[in-house]
């Protein structure tokens, strides 16, 4: 006791009444001292203990693995899981630090471990804590005010209606739908109608994530899973959604490498992360999406034909805007209040445009059709168009260009464009079609155009333009 000098009193407090254990050994790990909860935890007296090596100690299985053996050999602080006296309900966290003197050479290590009752308390507090973050999370995604949809023709209608009636059936789901129709409002009326509404609906776009990432971002990964991997691991998107729905988009882009592994989730709710060595049972309801066809996939070899059926249990359809002239104006009409109340303007549609939204045929859905609405906003409705040349393609020829808002508005309309709006609509034409190309990588563009990404940002924050609308 002679080297803690005169706060004797102070140590020996600690050592009579910490809960948990405390040992001191040497470099050579021979036991200099051990606590009151060393022996309660053991049920050794400290004589049992002290001039012991622990070695020894966890060769005669009093510990079956050993934080200050590995320290020792290590020369650095670790931590293990071991069970006391052979009993497997009897385990414990015990972490182990070395101590050296002024010269860096090792001269004592300290052991220390909270008692069990602790370790449960923390586990339980932890676990009530993550699902609080869990829900929390959820709050924070799903927290817009927006109507949940708009529907006012009879196909969207029908669609809705019937996306209502399966959402009680706790099934996975598939949603196909041209780009910008708006399935993933789909998927979350779904989730909301469904009895998960509570929990949380997590959306992830497969065409967006690197296919090297991929595997990490859904599943997850254990500690030291590989080079450059969180120390403490990662939790994936499987686990965050779990009791709550996963929303999948653009499936059809998912590597045939992940196919298998979703298609086993499909089958049994298990998970594995990458580097783990056991499976988790997981209760998540899948949501799928895709402009693709995925029949077509199948024959061609790309897209898995056992889990193409696993998916397309409860298929839907959302129709491209083009077939639902009837949702085209109130659309119109909630984009302008909503980037009126935005931007502080009091901004309306004018008459003369009214017939052309109608008969324009949208080859960008509802995201073309919220973009003109934006930039008509912005623009204090001087120009209603959108410059974007979309491909799309038609039974006569593989691909054609389809005309761009801003000419067929001008024919409907007989508008002709300033210099100062035609030179807008160049840069507007340019930033959303490298925009497109790019999915949104502001890092791309930053290298194709040669401008700073906060330049590109101030850039298309002018223009009306949101990089996260191309990132989906």
């Amino acid at each position: 006791m002679e080297p803690f000098g005169n706060d004797m009193a102070y140590f020996e407090d600690i050592l009579e009444n910490y809960e948990g254990s405390i040992l001191i050994t040497d470099s050579k790990g021979i036991i200099l001292l051990c606590s009151r909860g060393t022996c309660n935890l053991t049920g050794m007296s400290r004589e049992d203990f002290i001039g012991v090596s622990a070695y020894e100690l966890r060769e005669r299985g009093v510990f079956s693995e050993s934080a200050l053996v590995d320290c020792i050999e290590a020369k650095e602080p670790r931590m293990t899981y071991l069970l006391v006296n052979g009993d497997p309900d009897h385990g414990i966290y015990a972490y182990s630090r070395p101590i050296f003197d002024e010269n860096g050479k090792l001269i004592r290590v300290i052991a220390f471990s909270q008692g069990e009752a602790f370790s449960e308390k923390y586990n339980s507090f932890m676990q009530e804590n993550s699902e609080h973050m869990r829900k929390l999370l959820n709050t924070v995604i799903n927290s817009r005010n927006e109507p949940s949809y708009i529907a006012v023709n009879s196909e969207s209608k029908s669609t809705f209606n019937f996306a209502q009636q399966i959402a009680q059936i706790d099934t996975h789901v598939i949603i196909y739908g041209e780009s910008g129709t708006g399935k993933e409002v789909l998927a979350k009326f779904i989730h909301a109608k469904s009895q998960r509404n509570k929990e949380i609906f997590v959306p992830v776009n497969c065409a967006t994530i690197p296919e090297s990432l991929m595997e990490s971002e859904i599943f997850g990964y254990e500690k030291g899973s590989f080079t450059g991997a969180n120390k403490n691991g990662k939790m994936g998107l499987f686990e965050l959604a779990n009791n709550g729905t996963l929303f999948l988009d653009e499936i059809g882009e998912l590597s045939p490498q992940l196919q298998p592994k979703l298609l086993r989730f499909l089958e049994t709710g298990e998970i594995r992360k990458i580097g783990g060595k056991e499976t988790k049972q997981l209760n998540v309801r899948i949501i799928a999406a895709t402009n693709r066809n995925l029949l077509k996939m199948v024959k061609e070899g790309t897209f898995r034909e056992d889990l193409y059926y696993r998916l397309n249990i409860l298929p839907l359809t959302l129709p491209p805007l083009r077939q639902r002239p009837e949702d085209i104006l109130p659309l119109a009409e909630f984009f302008l209040n909503k980037y009126n109340k935005k931007y502080g303007k009091d901004v309306h549609l004018a008459d003369k445009y009214l017939d052309a939204l109608v008969s324009y045929s949208w080859p960008g859905n509802i995201r073309e059709l919220k973009n003109v609405i934006q930039r008509y906003v912005i623009t204090d409705g001087v120009a209603l168009h959108n410059t974007i040349q979309i491909i799309q393609p038609n039974d006569n020829e593989p691909a054609a260009v389809v005309t761009s808002f801003e000419n067929y508005l001008s024919k409907h309309t007989g508008k002709t464009m300033t210099y100062k709006e035609y030179k807008k609509g160049c840069e507007m034409t340019y930033f959303e079609n490298l925009l497109k190309e790019n999915k949104g990588n502001m890092s791309r563009l930053s290298a194709i155009t040669g401008l700073h990404i906060s330049g590109i940002y101030k850039k298309l924050e002018k223009l009306g333009l949101n990089p996260k609308d191309y990132q989906k």
